[in-house]
Order: structure tokens, then sequence, then C-alpha cells
């Protein structure tokens, strides 16, 4: 379980990338929420009530 609740651990949280020649990607320090509505957030924002923990990555 993550012991923080903030946007970036969050499962409704997309994180915005930039795409570089060659294919390459990085990832910012932003992105989106997709509850309610898209809204641009930071990933270390607090969360909101609707926060639920992000499944682990496999």
């Amino acid at each position: 379980m993550c012991s923080e609740q903030i946007c970036g651990n969050c499962r409704h949280f997309r994180r915005h990338y930039v795409r570089y020649a060659r294919g390459r990607y990085m990832a910012l320090l932003y992105g989106h929420c997709v509850k309610p509505r898209r809204k641009k957030r930071n990933i270390d924002d607090k969360a909101c009530d609707r926060w639920q923990e992000k499944e682990p990555e496999t």
C-alpha cells in the first residue's frame, strides 16, 4: 500500500510524456485526472476524496 495519498499514486491519474527524436520518451511532472473529469494535476498534489490506490505494475 502506498503511504501517501497524492495524485501520482492514484489509479485515476494519467501522467504526461514528451517524445524525443528516435522514439525516446521522458516523463513529465504533471498529468491529468480522469475521474470525474480531465483536469491538470501535478504528481505531488494532495489527492482528492476520489483517490484510489494505483495497482502495482507487473
